[in-house]
């Protein structure tokens, strides 16, 4: 009689997760369990199945194999050394699991209140006979507030944070062109792992402070320079202070507030080397505490405008 599909077995689609193939399988194996079914052969089959199926695809290159030959992957020994059903029978992930915990379901087993949930059973399982399962500690994220002028060009820094319980200083490499919400990370500096797992990693995550003058978008930097409202009128020259360039630009006659220049290339390098515009934006300053004279001339200005 012909094996069926692994997949069908568990009710799930052939690009299922580990995780979805887990859940079917909770379900399946309490449901055909022989501690729930006792004495029934079509159930203590339909177990047998049930765990065939999944010990093959939950293991990475059992599933590969299966997926590219089907059954015939394991055909002349099985899988796993244990012939066509992988394994020695219902003991090896659920009959310690019971036992322990006075066996069957009405003395401590799945009704009886001593039942542990599914964790612990599959741990074993999984990581072979008790062994706990290895994991990755848990990473820790704070936010790291950097000046305008150190997001662009780079900076490095001394931060101190609290990294499991203890004040420890850390040096942060700031990367030039680095955006706001963009992340430093630093790996094995987080929580420690459980179960002699890996340490998780210390995420940093960039938070830029306004400058005076300067603005971001995207990779074009933005400088915003006053002029005084007779260049703007009549043309001349405004000086302009990008970072640590100094630069005289042409301001054409008749130049409106808002204007932009761009000047191609000379903006922000991202930290995958893309280098935006510089736009210079004018502003135009409307003068305060005229003199008389002052007032007399626009007045007479104003008066050749009607």
């Amino acid at each position: 009689m012909s094996k069926r599909d692994y997949y069908s077995v568990l009710g799930v689609s052939k690009g299922a997760s580990e995780k979805d193939i887990k859940k079917a399988y909770k379900r399946l194996a309490m449901k055909y369990h022989p501690d729930k079914n006792p004495g029934d052969t079509a159930a203590e089959a339909s177990f047998k199945e049930v765990k065939e199926a999944y010990e093959v695809l939950t293991d990475t290159n059992k599933r590969r194999q299966y997926d590219q030959f089907g059954h015939a992957a394991f055909e002349g020994g099985g899988f796993g050394g244990h012939g066509g059903h992988g394994g020695g029978g219902f003991d090896d992930i659920f009959g310690d699991a019971f036992r322990q915990r006075g066996g069957g379901f009405g003395g401590g087993g799945f009704g009886g209140g001593g039942f542990g949930g599914f964790e612990d059973i599959f741990s074993q399982a999984r990581g072979g006979r008790g062994r706990p399962r290895a994991e990755k500690g848990q990473d820790q994220e704070y936010t790291l507030t950097v000046d305008f002028v150190d997001a662009i060009q780079g900076a490095e820094k001394v931060v101190e944070l609290p990294i499991n319980g203890e004040s420890k200083k850390i040096n942060v490499k700031v990367p030039a062109g680095i955006k706001d919400g963009e992340k430093i990370r630093f790996s094995g500096k987080g929580r420690p792992g459980v179960n002699g797992g890996p340490a998780g990693d210390l995420l940093l995550t960039i938070a830029t402070r306004s400058h005076a003058f300067l603005e971001r978008d995207g990779n074009d930097l933005i400088c915003l320079t006053k002029v005084s409202m007779v260049t703007a009128a009549l043309g001349g020259e405004a000086e302009v202070n990008v970072l640590d360039s100094r630069f005289k630009l042409k301001i054409p006659a008749g130049t409106q507030s808002g204007r932009k220049f761009k000047m191609t290339g000379r903006g922000v390098t991202s930290r995958k080397g893309e280098t935006g515009d510089l736009l210079v934006k004018i502003q135009v300053e409307t003068p305060t505490n005229l003199t008389d004279k002052q007032r007399e001339l626009l007045e007479q200005f104003k008066a050749t405008l009607a």
